[in-house]
């Protein structure tokens, strides 16, 4: 039985100059699923998300939402395609004017999808479903919160709009080990109660963890592989990707190994 296709990313090509940051590349996303997009720096991860959100226009291939293409830059895109992705930046300070208060920040967003006649969910609402603690900093200007709390208060935001997909653009870089590991927490049941798919890059993997479904590894602007993520370790073929499971033994050498 084939899966229900959300999101379908078909030959995606990008070059810059003589550089490769996309090549031929393919991937596809059902509802509620969640992929953890790995690679070098450079490897076209970045470039991936944003051709899929109309932030970059591709040389080549086309981004489909259920089956339909979308126009390959998000000025040519409707309101409607543009709410369904959310994307979700690394550094929450540069993504909101911290002299707003939460409540504006929010707020803002809810008025920006009444004036497209979208439906929105209530700031308060969407603030509640992700941290109910956070009300109590309804009023408070967004400079005065931690980052963990700043980037809780920006996933609040992208659900206003209702997205099918959202693009975790290595969102918790900035975060400690506890605090990244309650944003994936929190992803992971947003991703149950509404049924939103989730494309997340990230630097640094935990392969302990299972917040994820698949896993796509990129390096050179190509797809090098991609399998479920509980049967990365066992299955990874690609140098690149032994490599990265290598780093990870490493560092994090399992019960009874050693390393000298």
């Amino acid at each position: 039985m084939s899966r229900e296709m959300l999101l379908q990313c078909s030959h995606l090509t990008k070059q810059y100059g003589k550089v490769a940051a996309l090549e031929a590349v393919s991937l596809a996303l059902s509802p509620g699923e969640g992929l953890l997009v790995v690679g070098e720096t450079g490897s076209g991860k970045t470039t991936l998300a944003k051709v899929i959100c109309g932030g970059v226009t591709p040389d080549e291939g086309q981004v489909l939402l259920q089956g339909r293409p979308l126009a390959p830059s998000c000025r040519r895109r409707a309101f409607g395609e543009l709410a369904a992705i959310q994307y979700i930046f690394q550094d929450p300070y540069s993504a909101v004017d911290l002299r707003q208060t939460v409540a504006q920040v929010l707020e803002e967003a809810v008025r920006i999808c009444r004036r497209h006649r979208h439906p929105a969910t209530p700031a308060q609402r969407a603030l509640e479903d992700v941290d109910p603690a956070l009300l109590q900093a309804w009023d408070r200007p967004a400079g005065t919160l931690s980052g963990g709390q700043l980037q809780k208060v920006c996933v609040a935001r992208a659900l206003i709009p209702n997205p099918k997909v959202l693009i975790a653009d290595e969102a918790t870089s900035m975060l400690d080990q506890a605090g990244a590991e309650e944003l994936f927490r929190l992803l992971g049941r947003i991703r149950q109660e509404r049924g939103v798919a989730l494309l997340a890059i990230v630097h640094d993997i935990d392969f302990s963890q299972t917040f994820w479904d698949r896993i796509a590894v990129f390096q050179g602007g190509h797809l090098v592989e991609e399998l479920p993520f509980a049967q990365f370790s066992a299955q990874a073929k690609h140098p690149y990707s032994r490599k990265l499971l290598e780093s990870y033994r490493y560092f994090y050498p399992q019960e009874g190994e050693t390393h000298v």
